[in-house]
């Protein structure tokens, strides 16, 4: 374990006046620069823990995996790490401290660090995420896709270790029947072209009627929920049909609710139009991926990009799928397209208001033009309040400008990941940090993550 560590001075402006907020809230920074946070929890004496994690793709400084806690005067010292790969996030579940780290799973804590369930996959386009605990004491994660839309993409490709191109891809979470639909898949690296079929590695082409295992017990799925006792033992799958269902969180009646980050316009699959969302998450229910997006079939124009052929299913036994519905059951709420939903929380506390509510961070995009957006007003780097009854998403925490605060050099609000109350009653959130599109690629700011507390102002 590390010695205790002075305040770090910022790498980035942080002004809490140029985040606004409704009427009666205030918000301030309680940490500052820190290294790519991703997520906070607290320890049975209220300690604020955070993770500290990487940029997972593009050109980073390299930093310390790690969990710290961080004192009320703002020095900080590590409980947990170095980790050898990235942090999604973390939690305090009856006095252990549960990480979600890339491939695993995994519990921290008098200097060691042990695996309860390992070889997830998460070496494609996405990972294991967030951490739930419900009220039936079992735990519940995330699990992302490898590609984009069920076949290996050029970017998948480019992101699976090198022994995984050869059985990197995504695993249904029941048994399906294959169209035989396949594409000519190109590996950015080499030039190679491969035709690949759905659910299987790439350069495998795959026939109409041919049959995919779905996961087994104790195998995770890909695009799903897992459940496990909070040992690691009885895996299973919770529900599946998920591109990248990264945020989990309970509502005061025990209900599971996912954010969900839409398919992107990316080769040979390109999905257009599939907004970002969040979801009522049911037992054993399919959500449609990769023949559904947001409720809808992906043979609606809607999802043809511009001189692009309607797509085609890839999966035949849909009605043995569906369990009698007659379609994948509908989002909640939509934040449109490239806003990155994240990690969220419900708020049970009346005094807070907004009761039963639920906050969401939005990211903001992460892709280029055309196929993503740059940063617009309208679009992520904010905290969202959602009312799961009627849908309706409305700002609760957004920079005046509406843009990240590095692109004014204003401060404020930069990559919010995760908002989540705490046991004080107020309302943290987690900003990652500085992330922008250079012209090789992605580039992290270290030093520029924060941590901020919106409290409600006492009534006069």
């Amino acid at each position: 374990m590390s010695a205790v560590e002075a305040v770090k001075a910022p790498a980035r402006p942080v002004r809490a006046e140029e985040v606004r907020l409704p009427a009666g809230y205030r918000i301030e920074p309680v940490a500052a620069g820190l290294n790519y946070p991703t997520s906070v929890t607290w320890d049975d004496d209220g300690n604020l823990l955070v993770a500290e994690s990487i940029v997972p793709f593009g050109r980073v400084a390299p930093t310390e995996i790690r969990v710290v806690r961080v004192d009320r005067d703002g020095t900080r010292e590590m409980v947990a790490g170095p980790f050898p790969r990235q942090i999604n996030d973390i939690a305090y579940y009856r006095g252990t401290l549960y990480v979600s780290r890339q491939g695993a799973i995994s519990v921290a804590g008098n200097g060691c660090i042990r695996d309860l369930i390992s070889g997830l996959p998460s070496w494609g386009l996405h990972e294991n995420n967030s951490l739930a605990f419900g009220p039936d004491g079992r735990m519940y994660f995330g699990q992302g896709t490898v590609s984009n839309a069920g076949v290996v993409d050029l970017y998948a490709l480019d992101r699976l270790r090198s022994t995984d191109r050869v059985t990197g891809h995504d695993t249904p979470g029941a048994d399906v029947i294959l169209t035989g639909q396949n594409y000519e898949t190109e590996d950015m690296a080499t030039g190679e072209r491969r035709l690949t079929g759905a659910f299987s590695p790439w350069g495998t082409p795959t026939s109409p009627g041919q049959r995919i295992p779905g996961a087994r017990p104790g195998q995770a799925a890909s695009g799903s929920i897992m459940s496990a006792n909070p040992d690691g033992s009885d895996l299973r799958v919770f529900a599946w049909g998920f591109r990248n269902p990264y945020g989990l969180a309970f509502s005061r009646n025990g209900r599971l609710y996912a954010t969900n980050n839409g398919a992107n316009r990316v080769p040979p699959r390109a999905i257009s139009g599939d907004p970002d969302t969040l979801w009522e998450v049911q037992e054993g229910v399919w959500y449609g991926w990769p023949d559904y997006y947001a409720g809808q079939p992906v043979t609606d124009p809607a999802f043809k990009p511009p001189d692009a052929l309607r797509h085609e299913f890839l999966i035949a036994n849909h009605e043995e799928l569906l369990r009698g519905r007659p379609a994948p059951p509908a989002p909640v709420a939509s934040f449109g397209l490239h806003a990155a939903p994240t990690k969220f929380d419900f708020c049970l506390d009346p005094d807070f208001g907004y009761l039963d509510r639920a906050f969401v961070a939005e990211f903001g995009p992460l892709l280029a033009p055309p196929e993503g957006l740059p940063p617009m007003p309208g679009i992520g780097h904010r905290v969202v309040v959602v009312d799961v009854g009627t849908g309706a998403v409305e700002d609760f925490a957004v920079n005046r400008s509406g843009l990240p605060g590095s692109l004014s050099d204003r401060g404020g609000l930069e990559r919010p990941i995760q908002a989540r109350f705490g046991p004080d009653g107020s309302l943290y959130i987690v900003d990652f940090g500085v992330l922008e599109l250079g012209k090789e690629g992605w580039i992290g700011e270290a030093g520029t993550g924060t941590i901020w507390r919106v409290k409600r102002a006492p009534s006069p």
